[in-house]
């Protein structure tokens, strides 16, 4: 009797301890410090974004951080080849927007727009607008209209790199105002403001938070905000449409895993991503810088990225580029 009591003791025991390092292990991710990639400059609207997810990050990952890297080029599109050989446990994730997406149809490159990476979450999406500096002399966007009309291909608009984002919103404002512009393409959101203010262009197509503090600082002005509705930041800022040019210009923010990254650890991530983005301080922080939070877990944003990447598609080969 003794004997068979043991066995029980010791097989429950076992059972015991089994449970519970498994629930240790699910526990336990992250273990380690989360490498975010973002292919863009430091300054840039995909890096403050990301950078205000790692700061909320450690709460809801066990304390664990998540570091930046940033891998400037190509839209995107550098960092993006470089992380193709990340590690695919969930401790590499990587910043993808319409810039990337669309650069996937403009270049022959080794990734596609939607079906390379492993979609976790979308987090943010925002609205491009057009800023100048305070001094210029356009005083509206009908004053910038009017004059790229009657000196087509002489008014400089600068963008956060060649045929990324930016630049795209620019040539789709081109088209719905019958104007032309001499587009300067910068490797960032940042650097485009920068060269905003120091002269070497006229103005700026830019996505939230580009700019915004130079904005609330006085040193730029936004003309329009192409969107339905005003920024409350900024309720004195008319949108496109309230000018006369019914044209609205989203861009939007997910988060990428490696290809062949197993379900269960995109899973983990789309969770504490959820609580990150529903953090106060996230939600502050995004609302400072005029950018809206949108969660959309790992199904929704995978049929998400396959609409968005059959639109730019279109788009990309109605320019003929």
């Amino acid at each position: 009797m003794k004997k068979i009591l043991m066995v029980l003791f010791v097989l429950f025991a076992s059972a015991t301890f089994i449970f519970a390092q498994g629930g240790t292990d699910s526990a336990a991710f992250p273990s380690k410090t989360v490498e975010a990639t973002v292919g863009w400059a430091a300054g840039g609207g995909g890096d403050v974004v990301f950078r205000a997810l790692a700061s909320v990050f450690p709460k809801y990952a066990n304390g664990q951080p998540m570091v930046i890297k940033n891998v400037e080029g190509a839209s995107g599109i550098t960092g993006a080849i470089e992380f193709l050989n990340a590690s695919k446990d969930g401790y590499s994730i990587m910043h993808w927007n319409n810039a990337s997406l669309t650069k996937t149809h403009l270049s022959d490159v080794p990734v596609t727009g939607a079906d390379t990476f492993v979609p976790v979450c979308q987090v943010v999406a925002s609205y491009n607008y057009l800023v100048v500096r305070e001094d210029s002399k356009y005083q509206t966007l009908q004053d910038l209209i009017d004059d790229a009309k009657a000196n087509p291909e002489t008014i400089t608009i600068g963008n956060a790199g060649a045929q990324g984002g930016n630049h795209m919103a620019a040539l789709l404002f081109e088209d719905a105002t019958g104007t032309s512009f001499v587009h300067v393409p910068f490797s960032g959101g940042g650097p485009a403001i920068t060269g905003l203010l120091s002269g070497q262009v006229d103005c700026v197509m830019a996505n939230a938070p580009e700019g915004i503090s130079n904005v609330e600082n006085g040193q730029l002005r936004i003309l329009a905000v192409f969107a339905a509705e005003r920024y409350s930041a900024f309720p004195d800022v008319p949108t496109g449409i309230e000018e006369g040019v019914d044209l609205e210009l989203p861009q939007w923010r997910v988060v990428v895993c490696p290809p062949e990254t197993p379900a269960d650890v995109v899973d983990k991530l789309a969770a504490i991503f959820k609580q990150c983005v529903e953090d106060p301080e996230f939600i502050e922080a995004m609302e400072s810088q005029c950018v809206e939070v949108v969660y959309k877990d790992p199904a929704a944003t995978d049929a998400f990225l396959h609409e968005e990447d059959a639109r730019y598609e279109e788009l990309v080969n109605s320019k003929n580029f």
